[in-house]
């Protein structure tokens, strides 16, 4: 039986590297891409790309190690099928109890992998992704922006400039727009500048020449136009991010404590990835039966889409909570127990009809 143990999971583990490798290389190549459009706007500098992209595989992996596991178990269970060794095994007498108990000790040890990811490092590598996106953020100085792009600093003042001089690298026709609890300001610039470096702390100082300002008040109406010839503006740089970001970096016993249905929400995803994980191993074998001519792959297509239903319940059940639609109980856990009943009745089938 320790021979059948070590085979067993010996074949579920080297598809379980396969595709757990093959998805991360996929999430950290469209990843990169879109940190590299970042760095082409203008928007990041390149020497951030890398660390963002391994701090946010450190997040994506909580929800890949599940859906690695199930393909599989699927995988390795239907080549059994198709190659009648399972056939064999059962000739040979053992019974479906005891491959299940194998694919249920192999499915714990993931769920207890994924729970230190979700519930430690989850915390962790969002906190270190906003911090290197801040440092990102600040580093970035207006003579690394681009023409025909639209840039937003942390107080919501927007800048947008047509062509940059290739000799001076100053901004050519220029707009820029800011608000104010009650004043919108608009001002339309024929060059734009940026006269000195400062520090990395401060603001960046914007000089524009030939400004036609435009300050619009939103309670009375009225119109107020100026020129000028050398308006100064300070670019603000960024400064903090949103309640969201914060919530995802937020510690997990910190969540635990908080009456916010979103802290409830967030917290209750954590905890319930290992239990997703655990029950989406199980879900793998009752779905792996293949008869010998359809192959090992025949129950792929059945095992992604329980996979897709499964983890957009889940999502949905999580922004419910979120937004106060559902209470924290049941919370997100009747996906989960929804899965957990399906999963019983499919193995209890199993045992009795190997």
């Amino acid at each position: 039986m320790l021979i059948l143990d070590r085979y067993l999971t010996r074949e579920i583990a080297k598809p379980l590297f396969v595709f757990c490798g093959g998805l991360l290389l996929l999430f950290a190549n469209f990843t990169a891409i879109r940190y590299l459009n970042q760095v082409a706007d203008g928007v990041m500098p390149a020497q951030s790309v890398l660390p963002l992209v391994l701090v946010r595989a450190v997040v994506a992996l909580e929800i890949m190690l599940p859906i690695a596991l199930h393909l599989s178990i699927v995988v390795t269970f239907g080549r059994l099928y198709t190659d009648s060794e399972i056939t064999a095994l059962f000739g040979s007498g053992v019974s479906p109890a005891r491959i299940i108990r194998i694919v249920f000790v192999g499915s714990l040890v993931v769920a207890g992998i994924v729970a230190c990811l979700s519930i430690y490092a989850r915390p962790w590598a969002n906190q270190t992704r906003y911090r290197l996106e801040r440092q990102a953020a600040a580093d970035i100085d207006l003579n690394d922006m681009k023409p025909g792009h639209f840039y937003e600093n942390s107080a919501g003042t927007v800048l947008f400039f047509q062509q940059r001089d290739q000799s001076s690298g100053r901004m050519q026709k220029v707009f820029i727009q800011s608000r104010s609890e009650d004043l919108v300001r608009l001002i339309w610039a024929e060059e734009g500048y940026y006269p000195e470096p400062v520090g990395t702390s401060a603001g960046q100082t914007l000089v524009c020449s030939g400004a036609q300002i435009y300050e619009i008040s939103r309670d009375q109406g009225r119109v107020r136009q100026a020129t000028s010839d050398g308006l100064v503006l300070e670019w603000e740089k960024s400064h903090a991010l949103s309640e969201e970001y914060r919530r995802k970096a937020a510690p997990t016993w910190q969540l635990a404590r908080s009456d916010s249905p979103k802290d409830i929400a967030e917290f209750q995803w954590r905890l319930s990835t290992p239990v997703a994980a655990f029950l989406m191993g199980l879900l793998g074998f009752p779905l792996s039966r293949a008869k010998a001519r359809q192959g090992k792959y025949a129950k792929l297509f059945v095992s992604v889409l329980c996979y897709v239903i499964f983890y957009n319940l889940n999502m949905m059940a999580r922004t419910w909570v979120a937004q106060g639609v559902v209470n924290t109980v049941p919370g997100i856990w009747w996906v989960h127990l929804l899965l957990g009943v399906l999963v019983a009745g499919l193995l209890w089938r199993r045992i009795t009809h190997p």
